[in-house]
């Protein structure tokens, strides 16, 4: 299994640079992409988002069942 905070960090990479592509090219940039690609990368946060609070949540209750055995 990948190392839980290996996991985070690569989330957290995933996050930025999808922000730092909006913030290239989303709507308020000077030549922003088309609403569909700006679209994806919105959709693409999002669901990182998720996914890290659903693996933090796991690996708390994870972590949790260890230490109570």
């Amino acid at each position: 299994m990948t190392d839980p905070q290996e996991m985070l960090d690569w989330l957290d990479k995933r996050i930025a640079s999808a922000m730092t592509w909006l913030d290239d090219h989303g709507r308020e940039s000077r030549k922003p992409r088309p609403d569909h690609e700006i679209e994806t990368k919105e959709y693409d946060i999002s669901m990182f988002e998720e996914i890290k609070v659903a693996y933090v949540k796991a690996l708390n209750r994870k972590l949790a069942n260890e230490a109570a055995a």
